[in-house]
């Protein structure tokens, strides 16, 4: 794998936008194909940054107008004609000049883009007018420091209806801080008030466990502040991406939706990314040392054993969830599974499929053993344990 030379030193963002181009555009596709009329992708830090080419390609500006594109194209073959919009949102003075001239000569027709320069916060209500109120919007909110996620300043966008989020999570800058005194009303505003009891798990707390707890913290705010939408409650899943060079997170990719399918289509592109969050980190370290490794990145990251969870826990799960009668497994079912657990649905799969083979779990509607996805969710098949 060849990482474009724009990504040196901040690769972590080929796997940002690997997982905003995956999802995003089948998001959009499906949202097309099912009656939306109108979608509106809205970036609230857009740049941009640190790509001084005059295409700006390693960006979220021309990657989402390249999606908005693929995907109006691809509907309208299928004579689906969808209204798209594009806002940017821009407060540093030099990248919004970059930023509004781009858009000026490179915006593809049939595309109406908008640029707005200052910080997204203080210029909600022109986002929200723009948004219009019978479009779907999703809101790319992907800033440099911490503090601007801060839940009072994204609750007005979070409380819009037919809406989905992706909000950058600067886990390691956060919890650089989090034990402060002088930055406790920050931090309060990002995970919710935090009780002295709070503070001491915290210290606590093993580095894995206290990620988890911190993060579940500012997950559980954004839920609140999104609210329902109908019968729909809300809901939140979240991607890890590791420094380039460090075993340690750099921050997570928080997504928030009201639909459970949102929840599988986006946790499988998590999927996906992390193979080539792999990929990557082998990249950087085999351009450190060529002399490292005889194997290409990509089988080198084949055989990775860098699972988020150990198969055992996974396997301790679905025991605990599966009965001696047979109860059926749907998507709605999996989408709470990956929302409790963060786990990805391979992992899922994997300690199934493992169950299967130890003779203590059965697909009861399988006719035969499958090499690869032993579910069909989407069926609701009817699963057991056996004892």
């Amino acid at each position: 794998m060849e990482i474009d030379s724009a990504y040196e030193r901040r690769e972590h963002s080929v796997v940002k936008h690997a997982l905003l181009k995956g999802y995003l555009e089948k998001l959009l596709f499906i949202m097309g194909m099912t009656g939306t009329r109108e979608i509106v992708y809205v970036d609230c830090f857009a740049g941009p940054y640190k790509d001084e080419r005059s295409d700006i390609q390693a960006t979220s500006i021309a990657i989402s107008l390249d999606i908005l594109k693929k995907v109006r194209d691809a509907l309208a073959t299928h004579g689906k004609y969808i209204a798209m919009r594009a806002i940017y949102v821009e407060k540093k003075k030099s990248s919004y000049k970059r930023l509004k001239g781009y858009l000026d000569s490179n915006c593809p027709s049939g595309i109406q883009a908008f640029s707005i320069h200052g910080d997204y916060a203080e210029k909600t209500d022109e986002i929200l007018r723009l948004c219009g109120n019978n479009s779907f919007a999703f809101f790319f909110v992907d800033p440099l420091g911490w503090t601007d996620v801060g839940i009072p300043r994204l609750s007005k966008l979070l409380n819009r209806p037919k809406s989905e989020f992706l909000i950058t999570f600067m886990y390691d800058h956060l919890n650089r801080f989090v034990e402060k005194a002088k930055l406790r009303q920050q931090v309060h505003e990002m995970l919710g008030t935090l009780s002295d009891g709070d503070y001491q798990k915290i210290q606590s707390l093993s580095p894995k466990d206290r990620e988890e707890f911190i993060v579940q913290k500012y997950r559980e705010q954004i839920m609140a502040a999104m609210g329902p939408d109908g019968a729909r409650r809300s809901r939140t899943y979240s991607a890890v991406v590791k420094d380039k060079d460090k075993e340690r997170t750099k921050y997570h990719l928080v997504y928030g939706t009201r639909h459970y399918k949102g929840v599988i289509e986006f946790a499988m592109q998590s999927d996906k990314a992390e193979l080539i969050q792999r990929v990557v980190r082998i990249q950087v370290k085999q351009n450190a040392d060529p002399n490292r490794s005889l194997f290409q990145p990509e089988e080198e990251a084949e055989h990775l054993d860098d699972a988020r969870v150990d198969i055992d826990e996974v396997k301790h799960y679905w025991l605990r969830k599966l009965s001696d009668k047979p109860a059926a497994f749907d998507e709605a079912k999996l989408a709470d599974m990956l929302e409790e657990t963060g786990w990805l649905v391979s992992d899922f799969e994997g300690a199934f499929m493992a169950l299967q083979a130890d003779g203590k779990a059965e697909n009861m509607d399988a006719k035969k053993k499958r090499s690869k996805h032993p579910i069909d969710f989407k069926k609701g098949e009817q699963l057991r344990r056996l004892t």
